[in-house]
């Protein structure tokens, strides 16, 4: 073998050991990142299970609150309407109050009446 040979074959033997060094890095790469893919997976599927329980939580929660405040209508909505229909009679006591007052007003004043 000439001298050129035997240093191409050095150069070659290098080479492909180096090769050999790389192939293995990126293998040892693909794994690690593979793993951490993996654990990623895991957490993402913690994380989706945790939103779910805590979305079925909220929705249970806002029905409570649906149901307490349909009972508390229930129970204001006749007070309301009976307020309504207080307040609709005081409307007309005022009014009749004034019509009195506007008549004896001008009762007084056909009379001649003064107040002081």
């Amino acid at each position: 073998m000439s001298v050129d040979e035997q240093g191409n074959q050095a150069s070659q033997d290098i080479l492909t050991s180096e090769l050999q060094a790389i192939r293995d890095e990126i293998k040892r790469l693909e794994e690690t990142i593979n793993a951490f893919e993996a654990r990623i997976d895991v957490r993402m599927g913690e994380m989706a299970a945790k939103i779910a329980m805590l979305d079925t939580k909220l929705e249970t929660k806002l029905r409570e609150i649906d149901v307490k405040l349909a009972a508390l209508r229930i129970v204001f909505e006749p007070r309301f309407h009976e307020l309504d229909s207080k307040l609709e009679g005081l409307r007309h006591e005022a009014r009749t109050a004034l019509e009195i007052r506007e008549r004896l007003a001008a009762l007084e004043a056909k009379v001649g009446i003064t107040r002081p």
